[in-house]
């Protein structure tokens, strides 16, 4: 008697059980986007640059003149785990964090420097181009919130990567999408100081060929420049953490 009237409550909770699964409510594909966007956890994208200089440093004696060129990689992140999706007809809305710059990458086995080097001086070249060295990465630091506040081609590019991965969901769920608009607010970082640079009288510092500072009055000044136009991203590669590689 007591296995039939277990066997009978195994019966009624399975029956209960299979009612409630088949009689919930079917899934909000709005909420499926956001859930797979999230899942896929990060966007990442890159700036190549090169920086080049003439270097006048004062010196005992005759001062010698040095070009310092080095190459350099910007990397940025855009954190899909706090993603918001909102639908309106037939649009969706993609709401994000502010993007994120990583530690630049500064191979300075790559630095060159062709130094004019004259017998009237007390200095050592290898004290001065190590001092170069030393200002790579905080030049660096500072290119590169440069190009993640100044850059529009680095937001468009996480734009599009997000837009069309959304898009792509949409379409595999048959919502009718028309258009995916990402929402990306500006970062609240603020800019690193420059160090301080020996720039040859009227000369600048360049960044892929575009000047970005000079030296006025001994003081170092940054100015204003067109950071799209000195991209150097070549082929922007982003990149779907889970999805793959272009």
């Amino acid at each position: 008697m007591r296995s039939l009237l277990i066997a009978a409550l195994a019966l009624t909770v399975g029956v209960l059980l299979a009612r409630a699964w088949w009689g919930r409510a079917p899934a909000d594909p709005v909420q499926v986007i956001t859930a797979e966007v999230k899942t896929h956890a990060i966007i990442e994208h890159e700036r190549q640059v090169a920086i080049w200089y003439r270097s006048c440093p004062e010196v005992a004696g005759v001062n010698p003149e040095i070009f310092v060129a080095w190459p350099g990689k910007l990397s940025y992140e855009l954190d899909l785990a706090d993603v918001a999706v909102t639908r309106s007809g037939d649009v969706l809305t993609v709401k994000t964090g502010a993007i994120r710059a990583d530690e630049p990458s500064i191979p300075t086995d790559f630095l060159d420097y062709l130094s004019t080097s004259p017998w009237l001086n007390l200095v050592n070249e290898q004290a001065l181009v190590n001092r170069e060295i030393a200002r790579a990465s905080p030049i660096a630091r500072y290119l590169s919130v440069y190009y993640q506040r100044r850059d529009p081609s680095l937001v468009e590019d996480f734009r599009k990567e997000l837009a069309e991965f959304v898009m792509r969901l949409a379409g595999a769920l048959g919502l009718g999408i028309r258009e995916v608009k990402v929402e990306i607010p500006l970062a609240d970082v603020k800019f690193p100081k420059l160090p301080p640079l020996e720039l040859c009288a009227g000369s600048t510092a360049a960044v892929n060929g575009v000047p970005f500072a000079k030296v006025e009055d001994g003081y170092t000044l940054p100015f204003a420049f067109d950071a799209a136009a000195a991209s150097g991203k070549r082929a922007a590669r982003g990149v779907i953490a889970g999805i793959g590689k272009e």
